[in-house]
Parts: structure tokens; sequence; C-alpha cells
């Protein structure tokens, strides 16, 4: 369902022949008269086609193309950890963002503690993001018991984008979703679960002893038999980013645990033909994982490089590359998560996609979680709905812009300025569209209405001329001489 530009061709009806050089006559009255209404009708067709033509156009536009006729050939899931849309890019132009922050009331005391800006890549501590302490900052929806759930005001921070810088270039040049939230109001395997299968079978911590019988995608990818590798550290056990040596299904079709492989492997994958079509890549360690309270620009830097080198690969041509973070990890973020079941959805996180065909410097408001990748990939690869999230989850499609020329890759740092945003290069040219909006605010949305008032208007210009066309005196030629 993404965005682009369709053409509706006008035809006009062709004129009524007539042969001029043909003598007009009494006897030809009767059929002039029949013919008549058919000249009048011609202008009222093209008027109805010219009506027609801009809302096609936008309803094309709405939809950018039919699911599964993408020329999408290869999804690339990156996955981080511990970070929510605001600590990251609560204040980048034209978000719901931190302008809609609250203050949090400080336990036993009359204070309220604000959003603070961080400007270095390490904090002091990592903190709760456990159900309970979930569920305490959440505060039944009103999003102000950080503090309390949290006892630490570290969880008001957020980084300045220099700290950051790699993933505010992204967003300024593809597209960023503001609206994206984690599945589950918790810790990272859970949410690493819904990721694969779109639920987590009532599993609630980090218990990697936990097995399961329920399908995930991997599954359904096997049996369409669409190639997939599932990339992370420690591959081969589970752990906090990587369910699938818990899944009996899997085990038992992948006994050797083929299919999952160390990231450490994935930029050498990625420069060989054969890359599989769709791809999860996780952290190749909690240090380098951007989990406080270890280092976020180390953290992104690794993740760049993955991206640099699937720009500069054969693949990028064909990619949709999406970016997000498991969890909030006990940091602040001022929207509420709309509750769709008793365990989600849990905080908003950041998401970016990026793609050749990715709309530009778009900030995408969108209704979007993890199953939202899951449906992604099956609209795609044509593949039946797990029956979970999955099933009523948006696909992300209105990202894209498929109409587009396609638009070259964005290897980073690149010939910019260091540590500068927006992009800008040594002379002071800016690369790019600026971002639209200010920071924190949100973009006013197209108004709905737009359309229709444009559309009424043009109908009523033409059924005015219509009418005049109509109502225009029928003064009949003069006979031609016998």
């Amino acid at each position: 369902m993404g965005d682009g530009s369709g053409r509706t061709r006008n035809r006009m009806l062709p004129p009524v022949a007539t042969d001029p050089r043909h003598p007009i006559n009494r006897r030809d009255t009767a059929r002039r008269h029949l013919l008549r209404p058919k000249r009048r009708l011609a202008p009222l067709l093209l008027l109805a086609l010219l009506v027609a033509s801009p809302i096609a156009s936008a309803s094309a536009a709405s939809t950018g193309t039919s699911a599964g006729s993408t020329p999408i050939k290869h999804i690339f899931i990156f996955v981080e950890e511990n970070h929510t849309f605001d600590n990251y890019f609560g204040y980048y132009p034209g978000v719901n963002g931190l302008a809609n922050a609250k203050p949090q009331p400080v336990p036993n005391s009359t204070a309220h503690a604000v959003p603070f800006e961080i400007n270095t890549p390490t904090v002091a501590t990592d903190m709760c993001h456990l159900v309970v302490c979930a569920r305490t900052d959440y505060a039944n929806g009103t999003m102000n018991g950080f503090i309390a759930g949290e006892k630490t005001n570290q969880s008001m921070g957020y980084f300045n984008p220099q700290v950051i810088p790699y993933y505010w270039d992204y967003a300024s040049q593809y597209v960023l979703m503001d609206n994206f939230y984690s599945p589950f109001m918790g810790p990272s395997l859970p949410n690493h679960m819904y990721l694969l299968a779109g639920t987590a079978g009532g599993l609630l911590t980090n218990n990697i002893t936990y097995q399961f019988t329920f399908p995930t995608i991997v599954n359904e990818l096997d049996a369409a038999h669409v190639s997939w590798t599932y990339y992370a550290g420690l591959h081969f056990s589970t752990n906090g980013w990587n369910p699938l040596p818990s899944d009996i299904p899997f085990r038992q079709a992948h006994p050797t645990l083929s299919g999952l492989k160390e990231s450490t492997d994935f930029p050498a994958d990625v420069a060989q033909p054969g890359f599989p079509s769709v791809a999860w890549i996780m952290p190749e360690a909690d240090s380098l994982s951007e989990h406080p309270p270890y280092n976020v620009t180390t953290g992104e830097q690794i993740v760049t490089g993955e991206i640099n080198d699937i720009m500069k690969s054969q693949y990028w041509s064909s990619s949709a590359i999406i970016l997000t973070w498991d969890d909030y990890g006990g940091w602040y973020d001022s929207a509420s998560p709309p509750q769709v079941d008793q365990n989600g959805l849990g905080f908003r996180v950041p998401a970016l996609i990026i793609s050749p065909f990715a709309k530009q410097g778009y900030v995408d408001s969108t209704l979007t979680e993890f199953a939202s990748t899951l449906k992604l990939i099956e609209t795609v690869f044509h593949l039946p709905s797990l029956g979970t999230r999955d099933a009523t989850s948006n696909d992300l499609l209105q990202a894209f812009d498929f109409y587009q020329q396609p638009r070259a890759p964005l290897v980073l740092p690149g010939p910019f300025i260091v540590n500068h945003y927006p992009l800008v290069y040594p002379n002071g040219t800016a690369f790019g569209s600026t971002p639209q909006g200010q920071p924190g605010k949100p973009l006013l949305p197209p108004s709905p209405y737009d359309l229709e008032y444009a559309g009424a208007l043009v109908a009523a210009v033409s059924l005015l001329i219509a009418a005049v066309v109509v109502a225009a005196p029928k003064r009949m030629p003069d006979a031609a001489p016998p």
C-alpha cells in the first residue's frame, strides 16, 4: 500500500464524423437531430473524465501498488536494544514527540521531573523493563509513572542527535515511523517472540528455558520455499534476542540449527550471490546492542556499517530495510500505547524504513508494531497469515512509493560534515531535503477533505459548463442549396 503517483489517461471519444463535402438537405434533418445530442455528449464525457482523472490518480497514489506486486525481493529486519521513540527522536522535526511530554511526579516530593538532554553516548546504569515496572510507568495510560517505576530521573533523558547522527540522517532521507510500538509491555525475549510469531504464548519474562510449539513466520517461509536467515550473537542458544532454539517445530525441521548464523557472518554473506529473501539481524553482543549502559554510538556504528554493506551490495535495488528496537528499556515515552489485549501493545519504539522505494524524509504516523513486519513478509511473498497479531496489522507498504525513481544508496558517514544534522557537505551545501516541521511538533496531516473539496469544485464547474452546453440555443444550420 505504498504511496505513488499513478496516472489515469483521459480518452476523449472521437467526434461524430460528418462529411463536409456531402450536401446537407432536408432529408438529413432527422439524422442531424439524432446526432446533435451525441455532439453535446462528447464534451460532457470529456468533462466527466477530467473530473474523474485527479480522483483516480489520487486513489492510485494512496495505494501505490497492489499487494504482492512490489519490486521488493529482500527484506532485512534489524533489531537493536532498549530505547523509546522519544529517547532517540523526541525532538526530530515534525514528529509526535517530547513537545507532548508530561512532567513526572517524583515520589515523596512535590517536585516533577522533565525531559533532559543526554550529550554522552553512555549512561550510568541500566533501568528496569520488567512487566511490573512497565505497568507502573504506564500508569493506566497516563504515562506519568516513570519516576515511580524506574526509581531514577535517568528515565526522562533523551539523546542529543549528534550522539546518534546516522539514525537522524536515515530519518531525514527515508521514513521515520512515529507511531510504531513494541508488541509487549515488558522485556526482550517476549518481544522477539512476537517479532517471529505475533504472540509470545503467555511468556512474560526472559525465561530462556521456555519451549514453545506455536507456528512462526519461519515455518511459513520454509513451507513456501522462501529462503531466510536469522543472524544473532550466540546463535546456537536461546537468548533475549533469539527465541528460535526454543521453538520445537523449528528444531525438528532444522536439527543442525540451519537458518541460524552469527551476526558477524552477515557482512560477508551479503557480499555474495544467493543471499536469502528474508533476514533478521540482531546484535553481536550486549556491549554492541545499544542496551544501557553500553555505548549507543558504538552500536549505531555497527548497524550503519551493516546497512552500508546492503547498500553496496547487489541487493540494495530490491531491498526493504526495517530498523527498530526491541523494548523501551525503562526510558520515558510520551505516547500512550493502545491496549489491544492484556499484554500489549508495549511502549513506542523507534522504527526506520530504508529502501530505494521508501518515501523521502517522511514521518509516517500509521499505527504499526512488530507484527507489521510479519504482515510485510506475508504480503511480499504471498504467505498465509499466522492468525495472530499479523492478521489485523498494517503491512508498512504505505511508507513506500513504488512510482518514484529508485534512489541511490546513502552510504554513511559519506562526504558530509561529521556529526552534523541535517546532512551538509563540507562546502555548506545541504544534502537532500530538509525535514519538514519544527523539532518535536507534529506535522499537520493533510486534510482528508482537501481532495473532496477540490473534486466538488471541479464537479460544480463542470456541471455549470454542461448546463450551458445543454441550454445553448439549438440553431439549425441553413439547408445547403440543392
